[in-house]
This record gives C-alpha cells, sequence and structure tokens, in this order.
C-alpha cells in the first residue's frame, strides 16, 4: 500500500476526476434533487435542547467504509442503524443499507465487512441509501462510537456528492464513555466487556449498531445518575469536556 501522502497526490490527481465523472449522471436524477432539498431545508428542531434524555428518540448508526480517510477517496459501503426511545429494547426497527462504491473494493475489506462484489455492484448509490438512512432517522438524536469519525465520513461524502452540508443533533457515546469512566480503555470491545454485553460478530455495520445501543443504554443511565437531565445540559457537557482534552 502506497504513503499516505502519496495515496492523496494520487487521488487528487488521477482518481478524483474520474470519480467525479462517474457521478455526473447521478446528478440529474429526481432521487438526487429530492435529497439535496430535503438537506437544504433541513433544521433542527430549536426545542430538543429542553427535551429529558428519557424521552428523547435516538438513531444509533454505524458506518462500515473502504478506508478511515475519506478525503482520499474512501467510501462508505454500508450504513447500520438501531433506532430507541429513552431506555427501550433496542431489538426494534433496525435499519441496514448496502451502498453500492464507485471505486473498486479491495479484497481486504472485503474479508472484513463479509460483503461480496456481487452485493456490493447490486447494492443502491450513496444517494438512495443515504436518503433511506435520512428518512430513517427523522427527527432523532444521531449517536456514534465515535461519532466523530461517522459525522466527518457522512460530510465528506455529502461534499463529494456536491450535496449540503448536514449538522443533525450528535451524541458521541465515545466521548460520553470518557466522561463517565475517565480511569478505562473506551473503545467498542473494552466496553462491551465492562458492561457484560453480547458480543456479535464485529465490522458488520447493524451488529456494530445494536451493539453500540445496548452501550448507549448503560451509558444513558449513569449520565441520569448524575442528574444530568436534558440533552441541551448533556451536549454542554461534553462540548466541554471535549475542549479540556484538546487543551491538554
Amino acid at each position: 500500500m502506497l504513503p499516505v501522502d502519496l495515496q492523496i497526490l494520487k487521488y487528487i490527481f488521477f482518481e478524483k476526476p474520474i470519480y467525479h465523472y462517474k457521478i455526473k449522471p447521478y446528478l440529474k436524477w429526481s432521487h438526487y434533487q429530492r435529497l439535496e432539498e430535503q438537506l437544504n431545508e433541513y433544521k433542527r428542531d430549536p426545542r430538543m435542547i429542553y427535551q429529558p434524555l428519557e424521552e428523547l428518540e435516538y438513531t444509533i448508526f454505524d458506518l462500515e467504509t473502504t478506508g478511515f480517510i475519506p478525503e482520499i477517496g474512501h467510501e462508505i459501503i454500508s450504513i447500520g442503524a438501531v433506532r430507541i426511545q429513552g431506555f427501550s429494547s433496542c431489538s426494534r426497527k433496525t435499519f441496514h443499507q448496502v451502498i453500492r462504491p464507485i471505486r473498486p473494493v479491495n479484497n481486504q475489506t472485503l474479508r472484513l465487512t463479509g460483503l461480496t462484489r456481487e452485493r456490493l455492484n447490486n447494492a443502491s448509490p450513496f444517494i438512495d441509501g443515504f436518503q433511506n438512512f435520512l428518512d430513517y432517522s427523522e427527527g432523532s438524536v444521531l449517536v456514534a462510537h465515535p461519532a466523530k469519525f461517522d459525522m466527518r465520513f457522512l460530510q465528506a461524502m455529502l461534499k463529494r456528492w456536491k450535496l449540503p452540508d448536514y449538522y443533525p443533533p450528535v451524541i458521541d457515546s465515545h466521548l460520553l464513555a470518557q466522561w463517565l469512566l475517565p480511569a478505562d480503555k473506551h473503545q467498542l470491545d473494552p466496553l462491551l466487556k465492562y458492561f457484560g454485553i453480547e458480543k456479535r460478530d464485529r465490522h458488520h455495520a447493524l451488529n456494530d449498531a445494536i451493539m453500540t445501543a445496548e452501550l448507549f443504554r448503560q451509558l444513558l443511565y449513569m449520565t441520569l445518575n448524575r442528574h444530568i437531565e436534558t440533552f441541551g445540559e448533556l451536549d454542554k457537557i461534553l462540548q466541554k469536556h471535549k475542549k479540556a482534552k484538546q487543551e491538554k
């Protein structure tokens, strides 16, 4: 594999123009125009910051990608999600969408995710997959572990497809775990073990989303026990914690 700096140059000068050429036909689709319009009109509900945490609806989601750096052309190839309200069961309202990539996917990624070339080739393009996710998660708070990775990837994909930015309300469960359990490891696997959560096959977007949802429920209990009651209160604390970490 090429060093990252060479991958960046390769993408900018060779692969990016080809990528844009390949997505150009999609930009004329009515699906694309609907998504563009919906993102342009998207606004957060200002009342959400006052809502009690146990009454909010959450969409806990996970992405499977072809790499870690969307800025050099890595893509989302599946989205898994679970929608819950407060402490409700994580077994209902699941979402799983495989997404057809523009660039070829290497064998290592196929082995890791369990996806096949045939399934990817027959999947929906990103604009349809993201539209389905947007419809599924409408009116909820997004949760991911860590959200900074997943949201960065979504934003980069939207930019690549020449779509408007998307800034929904988000809780980073990784950051929340750091605040609640400062002495522990905060990757998903150690936290699953800590809380005794059943471990499913990893690197499957829906499985990872279900496990993260079970973890988030435990973290939500701990948050309420610290007398943090509304989304606005929690968001303020997590932003403060994030800033303190950055200043260290």
